[in-house]
């Protein structure tokens, strides 16, 4: 009876930690565009501005890569953006990644869905990621809420400009 309480228990810590590493690297991830050497079976496409993309199935980053987080709003006020600071080993990783990946597209997808991307056009030495639009204050809220810090600007002038959109 013992032996099978502490099977029972084991069983039910196992399916803790699993819920938890899904629940905390879940909320958003940032996926690379396929490249055609790579094996179909590893991506899958994805509608963005009624326009078809192939994506690697998983994330070059994800919610546990993020240090903490800096809403603004969009040019035109519609929704909101988010630059997306990343931790040390994630923006060494980013900083590799956009050096050979330069051409190809990075996507930013909250839970299932895909918000927005960016083109990467060289190598990315600051460490941050950012989705330039399609956030609301809800999605504020449930980084908030993972326990993602909330980043508040130095300065009071804006730092960030988006660059023209890329049809």
């Amino acid at each position: 009876m013992i032996k099978k309480f502490k099977l029972f228990l084991i069983f039910l810590l196992l399916l803790f930690t699993t819920a938890a590493k899904r629940k905390d690297s879940g909320l958003i991830g940032f996926h690379l565009e396929s490249a055609g050497s790579e094996s179909q079976k590893d991506s899958v496409k994805v509608n963005i501005n009624a326009k078809v993309y192939q994506v690697l199935i998983k994330p070059a980053f994800n919610q546990k890569d993020i240090e903490g987080f800096y809403p603004f709003l969009t040019e035109k006020g519609e929704s909101f953006g988010i630059s997306f600071k990343l931790k040390k080993k994630a923006a060494t990783k980013l900083q590799t990644l956009s050096t050979v990946a330069t051409g190809r597209r990075l996507f930013t997808v909250f839970g299932t869905n895909p918000m927005d991307f960016v083109v990467i056009d060289g190598p990315i030495s600051h460490g941050f990621l950012t989705c330039w639009k399609g956030f609301n204050e809800k999605h504020i809220e449930r980084f908030k809420d993972a326990g993602l810090k909330l980043i508040t600007p130095e300065k009071t002038s804006p730092t960030i400009n988006p660059p023209p959109a890329i049809d």
